[in-house]
């Protein structure tokens, strides 16, 4: 074992917390090293969520020092899709090549090389068809906080051609923007395929209130700095704590008062 300390290892997933799915995986990365310090960024994306885990990853990547980003939300364990173990800068990320990966990848300035593990030397034998979280990506996340290099646990790749999740874009104009839902989190905010900046450079710069268009119909919407700007229970558009923009409703939930879900259309436009 290395005298030098091991790098910590921000671990994601959609295991959820009433198995012992988590446990194994810390189990597997101590044997690696037992000194390793494991950040739980959430074990709450819902299963089969690649947007929202995605972007979870990428908001904590933006905070999180020279790390080792594990990360496991794989609908498609067992079948062709590749295993992946990337560096980006000081970080390396571990996880399935299904786009899970790649936004924090992109924040943290991009992939700099990437290996495929799925026959890795440091995977645990045999490996399970459905549990590569414990079999494969633990512990080659484990030897790379440890000191391995990419080219310690896997074939080089050409990374042009990783798996990439793809978002909506939204169309902006003088008169109006339209827009998607990319998530809700627990508290029925809505983050918008907007950055946060468009409330200098739109003319939601240049008003206090919005005209709102959904498939449940129209609705008025405050701008807003903070929540505390707003009444209790009216609804504001705002840039949310990773810099994009967001609907909430002050004390309530967006996502029940106008029935979106991600990927819905909305259309925002001056109030007249």
């Amino acid at each position: 074992m290395s005298t030098e300390l091991p790098r910590p290892i921000g671990f994601l997933s959609d295991f959820g917390y009433a198995d012992e799915f988590v446990a194994v995986c810390h189990a597997v990365i101590r044997t690696v090293d037992h000194r390793i310090d494991v950040i739980d960024v959430t074990h709450g994306i819902e299963a089969g969520d690649l947007r929202r885990g995605a972007m979870a990853l990428s908001a904590f990547a933006a905070y999180s020092p020279a790390t080792v980003l594990l990360a496991v939300v794989d609908p498609g364990v067992g079948g062709d899709r590749r295993a992946l173990a990337l560096r980006a800068g000081d970080h390396n990320l571990v996880g399935p090549d299904n786009g899970l990966l790649m936004l924090a990848a992109d924040r943290l300035g991009g992939v700099d090389e990437a290996v495929e593990i799925s026959d890795s030397p440091v995977r645990l034998k045999p490996a399970s068809n459905t549990f590569h979280g414990r079999d494969i990506f633990s512990p080659v996340a484990a030897h790379l906080a440890a000191g391995a290099a990419p080219s310690d646990v896997g074939v080089p790749l050409d990374a042009s051609g990783l798996v990439r999740i793809d978002l909506p874009v939204a169309e902006i104009s003088e008169e109006e923007i339209v827009c998607h839902v990319l998530i809700s989190d627990h508290y029925g905010n809505l983050t918008l395929n907007l950055d946060g900046t468009v409330l200098e450079e739109s003319f939601l710069g240049r008003v206090d209130g919005v005209r709102v268009r959904t498939a449940a119909g129209p609705a008025r919407m405050r701008v807003c700095r903070t929540f505390a700007e707003a009444a209790e229970d009216e609804a504001v558009l705002y840039t949310d704590s990773s810099g994009s923009l967001a609907m909430a409703v002050n004390h309530g939930s967006a996502a029940e008062r106008f029935g979106l879900v991600p990927d819905d259309e909305i259309k925002l436009a001056p109030m007249p």
